[in-house]
């Protein structure tokens, strides 16, 4: 392959990228796979090394993802990990950044926008303590390195991605405490049936709550952890009972003793590259929020850019494989590589089996709807913004005065003008706006974006980008 010459420009080495990247090369597309992370393969495909044990190795679609990437074509594949995108064009001009420290550019003839999702949470008293971390940090240190946050851990949030993680803990040895699940019993039995579209998960849950059962691990559903206690460190979590509409039950409040705190309340697409591009972006709560828009065949609204995977829609890794294998084929009928005929005729499996997991996404996602009672009952001095230690109550006081749209409250107390860039306040300013003007989340825009996206010394931005 000719170092220089790039066809397609994939962002993200998760399973939507790296699935593309295979059919592409197939086809004879030189490809270049871009990714923030160390090691390409995303959340999802991350492991330990030593995985390749009898009673660790791989199976199901994470076996298939693995396999995937280890057979990629690596005359017709380049993949430059620890590389961030800082600025896309809607003329597909890439100004990307390897290990902070070189700038390259480009502009190939496609770009497929992958770049996944990243955890919700909903803030409460004290979730800035030492020792309270997210399901996917706790993931992220199980998978990667099998180690431990604590030997005793406590589970929280909502949705069904606590009761893997809960799983995985015990997997290493660790007890978990409780599951704190703030979705009630009926709630929780409702995406039973949505495990029946997606058979990998089906089998996923059963395997879950078998481990969990046999670990006797206690389940408390419809609790909300309102504040996490300690001096210097996590010491206790205090949960309440809540009603049908999310309000907190007086009287019902329960003390957890634990040095450590795992949350997650459900995930948002990382959207911003889109955004960046032009592409246009829709609203669907029952898709995890603010998503990018995309035709059938996976083309955005701007010419020569497709997305696939969790950025079209919250659904899990199958729908990722799915549309990962789609777009790569309408990137090629878009360039004239396969025929119409061609295309018509493998493509028709695939989106029947996306609409299956969007089916199957909107069961997922209806356990992570944080109801308005919910964020109203948010404590005025809770940190929203941990970037800026912005405060709920900070918030509350610049909507009020007639900040109702998230850019003017960004502007007003800074919310989002962090090393994040609102990556993790920006879903709750949503969900506050929404909750206290009574404004549905789709009648104003989500934060505006702009280059470069990720922080960089400016140093580095001194240096002309050579040309990939």
């Amino acid at each position: 392959m000719n170092p220089d010459t790039y066809d397609i420009a994939i962002v993200g080495a998760g399973l939507s990228g790296i699935f593309a990247a295979g059919i592409l090369t197939e086809h004879g597309m030189n490809v270049l796979i871009v990714d923030e992370n160390v090691n390409a393969g995303g959340q999802y495909l991350r492991h330990h090394p030593g995985d390749s044990d009898a009673g660790n190795a791989p199976r199901g679609l994470k076996q298939y993802g693995l396999k995937t990437l280890k057979t990629l074509n690596p005359e017709r594949t380049r993949i430059m990990a620890s590389t961030e995108v800082l600025e896309m064009t809607a003329e597909r001009q890439l100004l990307i950044c390897e290990s902070g420290r070189r700038l390259y550019s480009l502009k190939p003839d496609a770009v497929l926008i992958a770049t996944g999702a990243r955890e919700k949470f909903v803030p409460f008293k004290g979730w800035t303590l030492p020792g309270v971390i997210s399901t996917g940090a706790t993931q992220i240190l199980l998978k990667g390195s099998r180690v431990l946050p604590a030997s005793d851990i406590i589970v929280g949030g909502a949705g069904i991605f606590p009761y893997a993680v809960a799983a995985e803990i015990l997997g290493e040895g660790g007890r978990v405490r409780a599951i704190l699940d703030q979705n009630r019993l009926a709630e929780k039995l409702a995406v039973t049936g949505g495990l029946l579209l997606e058979k990998s998960k089906l089998g996923e849950a059963v395997r879950t709550m078998a481990k969990l059962a046999l670990s006797r691990t206690p389940i408390k559903f419809g609790v909300r952890i309102i504040e996490a206690r300690g001096q210097t460190g996590l010491e206790e979590v205090l949960t309440v009972r809540i009603d049908s509409e999310g309000r907190g039950l007086p009287g019902s409040e329960v003390a957890y003793p634990c040095s450590c705190l795992a949350i997650g309340y459900g995930f948002v697409a990382n959207i911003e590259l889109a955004q960046l591009a032009g592409c246009r972006i829709e609203y669907d709560g029952n898709l995890g929020g603010w998503k990018v828009w995309a035709s059938e065949d996976l083309q955005t609204s701007v010419p020569g850019i497709f997305a696939a995977g969790e950025i079209t829609g919250i659904a899990g890794a199958a729908k990722s494989i799915t549309e990962g294998r789609l777009a790569a084929l309408s990137i090629l009928v878009g360039l004239g590589k396969i025929s119409t005929k061609r295309f018509q005729a493998r493509s028709a499996p695939l989106k029947k089996a996306r609409r299956q997991h969007l089916r199957f996404g909107r069961h997922f996602n209806s356990q992570h709807i944080t109801p308005p009672e919910v964020v109203r009952d948010i404590a005025d001095e809770t940190i929203v913004c941990r970037c800026e230690d912005i405060t709920m109550g900070e918030i509350r006081k610049a909507v009020s005065q007639g900040c109702v749209t998230p850019d003017a409250v960004k502007k007003a107390v800074r919310a989002g003008m962090g090393i994040c860039q609102g990556r993790t306040c920006a879903p709750v300013i949503y969900d506050v706006i929404a909750a206290l003007t009574g404004t549905a989340a789709d009648r104003f825009l989500p934060l505006s974006v702009r280059p470069p996206l990720k922080a960089v010394p400016l140093k580095t931005l001194t240096d002309p980008p050579k040309k990939l």
